[in-house]
């Protein structure tokens, strides 16, 4: 009987081995699906970590009123407006608005932002830089709030 028992649970063992298995694989190949939708184009992260890098170096150039800092943050952020395709879900949204159009005049007004914040910051007018800098923040919102449903 012992010998039975034994067999029976080694049986039980085998089953719950497999059961717990199967959430696992099933746990991963989830949260796989769920978390995969931003890596489905690594370019978007990417480039958006390099807007946002972009951004941060237009105002240390602002903290530290130093033009030629404010001119490489405008020249970066110039050069990651231009790829907005890859972070761009082409089609229509629930508005009605056709993203990829949207991103792409946002993109255009960003980048005349940008050099509006270069004029007016050689000329010593550092509110309205900094104002433009808030109208691209701006635009970035609208966008995000457009294009990616926030």
């Amino acid at each position: 009987m012992i010998i039975n028992i034994d067999i029976i649970d080694y049986k039980f063992n085998i089953k719950q081995e497999w059961i717990m298995r199967k959430i696992i694989i099933t746990a991963i190949l989830l949260s796989g699906l769920s978390f995969g939708q931003e890596h489905l184009n690594p370019d978007r992260m990417k480039n958006m970590q390099e807007m946002e890098t972009a951004l941060a170096t237009i105002q240390k150039g602002f903290l530290f009123n130093n033009i030629n800092v404010v001119k490489n943050g405008v020249k970066d952020l110039k050069i990651t407006t231009m790829h907005t395709e890859s972070f761009i879900k082409e089609g229509v949204n629930k508005e009605g608005v056709n993203t990829l159009a949207f991103a792409k005049t946002q993109a255009k007004d960003i980048t005349a932002l940008a050099d509006k914040i270069v004029d007016t910051f050689e000329k010593g007018d550092r509110y309205n830089a900094a104002n433009n800098y808030l109208q691209i923040l701006s635009k970035c919102l609208s966008c995000h709030q457009t294009v990616r449903s926030w």
